[in-house]
């Protein structure tokens, strides 16, 4: 069982079941909570708190998951927090991204009229099994891979199973500035990190994967370079029959939970950059008469 918590507030503290969540054989597998808090004057962990309580009031003792529907409104710590008060599991999207993101890149690259195995590409990072996860669901479609980060005490480890699974070998550097124009792709899973902007291709493609999206942050206001942050997804592509409160388009962390082994690389609709969703073939042509330009 699931929780999925709208974002709705309205002065009056108070949680309520809205609707049940049933997959295609009307079985139920969830339900849809608001929780409403009157957010005037209210600090952020007081919230937090509050929000806390209101969860364990809905909660049920077969929830494993929750879904926050704004979940770009909470920082790693706020998650952290909800996850080890509650013991629910935070739906973030991380494997349904890394799924999508080989093919798309694929995609963009085929309709850009360029090669994606001649694209040499940054992984930003700090986590081991992450990262060997990542490059893992990429080694086919791409040639080179360099790791930046703080990797000093694993990428030894990284490198050696990564050779080792793939036949890929992994460049790694600590100074990672002076390289930084070499890079057309630029993949950030690091929840803390300034990324130096003057030294970036204009037309690099980043994709901020992390939960608090800090390249994102860097670049709100600025056209160039792109920066993805979330794939979207149709309702119908999900497990779940028709209900008010899940609507298309969805980010990658509902696609996960309603979805949990991914089979179809085009049930892909949209591509989630500077908080508005675009559709990809636009994407695409945007892409190529900005290169004609350059």
């Amino acid at each position: 069982m699931i929780k999925y918590i709208p974002k709705k507030y309205i002065p009056s503290k108070k949680v309520k079941t809205l609707e049940y969540i049933k997959d295609d054989n009307d079985r139920i597998i969830g339900k849809v909570c608001g929780v409403f808090l009157n957010t005037a004057n209210m600090e952020r962990e007081k919230l937090l708190a509050e929000l806390i309580k209101a969860i364990e009031k809905v909660r049920d003792q077969n929830d494993r998951d929750i879904i926050l529907e704004d979940l770009n409104a909470f920082n790693l710590k706020d998650i952290q927090s909800i996850e080890d008060n509650t013991h629910l599991r935070i739906r973030n999207g991380m494997r349904v991204k890394m799924f999508f993101l080989p093919p798309l890149l694929k995609r963009i690259y085929e309709g850009l009229g360029e090669d994606l195995k001649e694209k040499e590409i940054l992984i930003i990072g700090d986590e081991e099994n992450l990262t060997k996860k990542m490059i893992e669901s990429l080694y086919e479609y791409v040639g080179f891979i360099t790791l930046a980060g703080k990797y000093e005490t694993t990428i030894e480890d990284i490198s050696s199973y990564i050779l080792n699974k793939t036949g890929l070998s992994i460049f790694y550097s600590k100074k990672i500035d002076r390289l930084l124009p070499n890079y057309s792709i630029i993949i950030n899973l690091k929840d803390y990190y300034q990324l130096n902007l003057d030294k970036v291709r204009k037309k690099a493609l980043i994709f901020d994967l992390s939960i608090e999206k800090p390249i994102k942050r860097q670049l709100a206001g600025l056209d160039l370079p792109i920066c993805i942050d979330d794939f979207m997804f149709n309702v119908e592509h999900l497990n779940i029959k028709e209900n008010r409160f899940i609507k298309s388009p969805v980010p990658s962390y509902v696609y996960e939970q309603f979805n949990l082994v991914p089979s179809d690389h085009n049930k892909i609709v949209g591509l989630s950059i500077g908080d508005k969703m675009y559709n990809i073939d636009s994407f695409i042509e945007g892409q190529v008469r900005r290169k004609v330009k350059l």
